[in-house]
């Protein structure tokens, strides 16, 4: 998938089993249980407490053709 390949060209060094924090002040504790991707192709992280975006910021070329942005 494309956005594994983004993962390890950004070194994100996190996998499934770790604990993130997450919230509008970064102090929730989840567990990573995945990765997938959303209707957009965006990376999202699956977590004990639900799925999470994994960027704020969408990447346009993992986005369908129909999406894009011209650039």
């Amino acid at each position: 998938m494309k956005f594994k390949q983004a993962l390890k060209e950004k070194k994100l060094d996190f996998e499934i089993g770790d604990t993130i924090l997450v919230g509008k002040f970064k102090n929730k504790k989840v567990k990573v249980k995945g990765f997938d991707k959303d209707k957009n192709n965006q990376p999202i992280v699956v977590t004990d407490k639900g799925e999470r975006s994994l960027y704020r910021f969408r990447i346009n070329k993992l986005m369908p053709k129909d999406k894009r942005q011209k650039e």
